[in-house]
């Protein structure tokens, strides 16, 4: 089974001061901590985080500084603690595109992601398990290259191997106007990530009842599946499936799609599919 991503937004910043003081923001929700030892900061900060998960009903990412490093974290409602590696770098990605109905501004690429924090003795309650790296091996000398036999008539070809192609969501909506999605995309009338927010694709609805949000959903592949967030929208997102009733979203909660879904956003009909060379998703 697919596990579902733990959201980009919110994130509980938390930087712990060298006396035990601490602050803590979490979309602009402020809260501060008094001088007391470590641990019981790190106690009171976690279960603040904690409580955090609980009204969201899933984890919530947090990132820890104090004095001895940085931390990216998840949360969970029920105070567990998790490591969140970061991102890794991609080798190659797709270049930014934006789809409009009608056109419009591109956002712009938002921040990149910060640096893995430095490498530190962090507080037991919150630390992730230490990971060492192995060492870089120098340079080896490429061995002499042997001559090609004068015998050989023929040249041979070595046979690259098949790559699996990546499944491709397509987006089709009830204006005629269609997408393709590959990582993430944003929709909704004006959609822009948040600071941080990982978005190869925005798509921008003309939505004359003004029923759509500025950023109204995020759809994501996550695990091999196919994932819909809604983003707090004033109207909500509904879900339709064949055969089952219809599922209204809860905000900032992973929703996993199935094949010709359809996502009711207002007056706008989202029809969710596969193109064929990507597969079935979630069948």
């Amino acid at each position: 089974m697919s596990t579902a991503p733990i959201p980009a937004y919110p994130i509980v910043y938390v930087d712990v001061a060298s006396d035990g003081s601490a602050h803590v923001n979490v979309a602009g929700r402020h809260e501060h901590f008094d001088p007391a030892p470590g641990d019981v900061t790190r106690r009171a900060v976690t279960a603040y985080a904690a409580a955090v998960a609980a009204e969201l009903h899933r984890p919530v990412r947090t990132r820890i500084t104090d004095p001895d490093g940085q931390w990216l974290v998840a949360v969970h409602p029920t105070g567990t603690v998790t490591d969140l590696a970061e991102a890794p770098q991609k080798a190659a990605r797709p270049r930014r595109q934006t789809v409009t109905v009608p056109a419009a501004e591109a956002p712009q690429r938002p921040a990149p992601s910060p640096e893995h924090p430095p490498p530190g003795t962090a507080p037991t309650l919150y630390r992730p398990p230490a990971r060492v790296a192995a060492p870089i091996a120098p340079p080896s000398v490429p061995e002499p290259v042997a001559p090609l036999d004068a015998e050989l008539d023929d040249t041979r070809l070595a046979q690259r191997s098949a790559q699996h192609p990546r499944p491709t969501s397509t987006l089709r909506f009830s204006t005629g106007d269609v997408a393709h999605v590959v990582s993430s995309a944003l929709i909704g009338r004006r959609p822009a990530g948040d600071p941080g927010e990982d978005v190869a694709l925005t798509v921008t609805v003309d939505d004359e009842s003004r029923m759509l949000s500025r950023t109204h959903l995020r759809i994501e592949w996550h695990d091999g599946a196919l994932w819909v967030t809604d983003r707090a929208a004033s109207n909500g997102t509904t879900i339709e499936r064949a055969g089952a009733a219809p599922v209204e979203l809860t905000p900032w909660q992973p929703f996993q799609l199935h094949a010709q879904d359809v996502a009711v956003l207002g007056d706008v009909r989202l029809t969710i599919s596969v193109d064929e060379h990507g597969g079935k998703v979630n069948p």
